[in-house]
């Protein structure tokens, strides 16, 4: 038994390491600067997988105008061009990434027009290529983002992670319903106002406090202390560090960007993804640990404690690798 809990704890904190940047998805913006012509952004990971090339394929009849030199933006190296579409329409043209076959990661399209129509897509490996169709209804704006929401948290390990520990914390009831309505409270009110403009923290700082807050949050559960301030108000945590959580969703919300005329309907139904995610990651987790619980008289005291404090060690010792990658102590250790 202890053997077993050892494998999951490693292997567990083998995947934090490997994904605790995982490769993120490349850009492909067009936004229309007058009638017809469009500044291309193209931004790719600075590290790219081996042998893999990806190129944005502009409609035939798109010329392009002129080339900017190539910056870097965070983990991602950005090239700017404008090009002239004027001699095609691009509602039923096809834009299509070469290159994307044997990626991990695809590339999100996004085309915005004068008239505030907006358009997102991830292409992927298996669906490299968009054609434009009408301005979207609001349903499939909806969808989108209902989509982009779930997929979001469901891929956010970090966010995965700290809603586990929240489940541990105050276990299954009344009590964890208030504190993940509370956690969702905080994230979609910093979310809907970081990504409105109104509320801006520095990236790398946000996503090292997120990783504390699930150090914090793993000590809880390793306490046990009945009489702890988190404890005894969980809501406390949860609201607290959801609104430095919804901070990180807005980072990815603002890649993915917001349609000009549906901001609201966006917004929404984003929040609602993401609480789908939520409630499937304790669903699932539950279930397992309610498996566990159903077995746990036939082991050792000690297995037994073992078995409740393994998911709590593990977490927040990848949580704190997290920690130290983000806030850039770890370079400074290896030099």
């Amino acid at each position: 038994m202890k053997h077993c809990l050892l494998f999951f704890s490693l292997l567990l904190m083998l995947i934090g390491k490997a994904i605790a940047h995982p490769m993120a998805p490349g850009l492909w913006a067009m936004n229309e600067q007058s009638p017809g012509h469009f500044l291309v952004i193209w931004k790719t990971s600075l590290k790219p997988m081996p042998g893999i090339q990806l190129t944005p394929m502009l409609p035939e009849g798109c010329v392009s105008n002129s080339e900017l030199a190539g910056r870097k933006e965070g983990t991602g190296q950005v090239v700017q061009w404008t090009t002239n579409c004027s001699s095609i329409s691009v509602i039923g043209s096809e834009f299509k990434v070469d290159g994307l076959d044997g990626s991990p990661s695809g590339v999100l399209f996004r085309l915005k027009t004068l008239e505030g129509n907006s358009y997102h897509q991830m292409l992927t490996s298996d669906d490299p290529a968009i054609t434009l169709s009408a301005a979207p209804s609001a349903m499939d704006i909806m969808w989108t983002y209902v989509v982009s929401g779930f997929d979001h948290l469901l891929s956010g390990l970090d966010h995965v992670f700290f809603v586990i520990m929240l489940t541990l914390l105050v276990g299954w009831g009344r009590q964890l319903v208030w504190t993940i309505t509370l956690f969702t409270l905080g994230h979609s009110v910093t979310l809907s106002l970081t990504a409105l403009g109104y509320v801006n923290f520095p990236v790398m700082l946000v996503e090292a406090i997120i990783a504390l807050s699930i150090v914090v949050a793993a000590a809880e559960v390793i306490r046990n202390d009945s009489n702890s301030l988190f404890r005894r108000r969980p809501w406390l945590m949860s609201g607290g560090f959801g609104l430095l959580h919804g901070m990180g969703f807005a980072g990815v919300l603002s890649e993915f960007g917001l349609p000009a005329n549906d901001i609201p309907l966006a917004l929404a139904a984003f929040n609602i993804g993401i609480e789908i995610g939520q409630l499937l990651v304790i669903a699932v987790f539950i279930v397992i640990w309610k498996g566990i619980l159903k077995i746990k008289s036939n082991w050792s005291s000690l297995s037994q404690q073992m078995a409740r404090l393994t998911p709590a060690y593990t977490i927040g010792a990848v949580a704190a690798l997290w920690f130290w990658q983000r806030i850039g102590i770890e370079p400074l250790l290896a030099s």
